[in-house]
C-alpha cells in the first residue's frame, strides 16, 4: 500500500471522549497521550494491527507507560478516529 505524506487529524468518537476527559486531570497521562498523538497525525501507520489476519485500518499503540489507544485510519477524510483510550496508572 502506498502512503503519501499527508497530516491526518484526530477526531474522538464514542467513550474515547468521556476517556479523554479523564485525562485531563492527570498531568502525566494527558502529556503523554497528546505527544503520541502529535506524533501519529503524521506517521499514523507507526502503530501496531489491532487485527492479525491483514486488516491494516485498526491500529493501536501505546502512550506513556500506562496507555493503550485505539484507533481507526481514515485515508480519504485524512483521519484518525479514536475510539479507545485506556490509561492504568
Amino acid at each position: 500500500m502506498d502512503r503519501q505524506a499527508v497530516s491526518y487529524r484526530p477526531r474522538l468518537i464514542g467513550r474515547a471522549q468521556h476517556q479523554f476527559v479523564d485525562l485531563i486531570d492527570n498531568d502525566t497521562a494527558y502529556d503523554a497521550f497528546m505527544e503520541r498523538i502529535i506524533r501519529l497525525v503524521d506517521a499514523p501507520w507507526d502503530a501496531w494491527p489491532v487485527y492479525p489476519d491483514g486488516e491494516l485500518l485498526y491500529r493501536e499503540t501505546q502512550f506513556g507507560e500506562h496507555g493503550l489507544l485505539s484507533f481507526r485510519v481514515d485515508d480519504t477524510a485524512e483521519l484518525l478516529i479514536i475510539f479507545n483510550i485506556l490509561w492504568i496508572g
